[in-house]
């Protein structure tokens, strides 16, 4: 992984030459690079909502047993260790 931060004192800074203001927007590959764990946080968040309705369904019909109900208890259980993983390191 490229990184593009670096910690000095408690405090973190980026390492990016291309890192351009216009004194409310900012861009560049810090930037980028922040969006996208933005967009996999809220993707992450997104799907567990979804996994819970479909395991509500698949509950009140009665098919806990099947095997697309184990495979989305499965697929919760692992996003829940990556949210509790980010979570635990600041990262919510």
């Amino acid at each position: 992984m490229e990184r593009l931060t670096k910690k000095t004192n408690d405090v973190y800074y980026a390492l990016c030459d291309d890192l351009k203001s216009d004194g409310k927007i900012y861009i560049g590959k810090v930037i980028d690079k922040l969006a996208k764990f933005e967009n996999f946080y809220e993707g992450l968040i997104q799907k567990y909502s979804e996994i819970e309705r479909e395991m509500e369904k698949l509950r009140a019909e009665g098919k806990t047993s099947t095997v697309k109900f184990k495979q989305l208890l499965a697929n919760k259980l692992e996003i829940n260790n990556i949210i509790t993983i980010l979570k635990y390191n600041g990262l919510q």
